[in-house]
């Protein structure tokens, strides 16, 4: 992954942190002690931060590091959703019929993967 790649994801990551927690640009800058602009330039990979900006961001999110740097945040939390899409439709159903079910996509899976082959 080259430092573009990372600067824009880390960006995507910094962007969907302050919104979950409802911040503004500005509000979210002030809190880590940067300019906002910066900070845009930042969500829009535009730059990328140095060590001491970064664990500022962090602190003002209020989150480790580690989890603004996991750059497959988001197919997780894709992953999250499909599967509780998955339980609420299944929970719909009798305990016969979620067998059925699970059996029927067992073997759509298994057609997919012998296709991938």
């Amino acid at each position: 992954m080259d430092r573009d790649e990372i600067a824009r994801k880390l960006g995507l990551n910094i962007r969907r942190f302050r919104n979950q927690r409802l911040l503004s640009q500005e509000s979210l800058a002030l809190d880590a002690g940067i300019h906002p602009a910066y900070l845009g330039k930042l969500e829009r990979g535009e730059k990328c931060p140095n060590i001491d900006t970064l664990l500022k961001i962090c602190s003002a999110l209020d989150i480790p590091a580690a989890k603004l740097l996991d750059f497959d945040i988001e197919a997780k939390e894709e992953n999250s959703a499909t599967k509780q899409r998955l339980d609420e439709a299944m929970n719909r159903l009798s305990p016969s019929k979620q067998r059925r079910v699970t059996e029927i996509v067992e073997n759509i899976v298994n057609t997919i993967v012998e296709d991938e082959i």
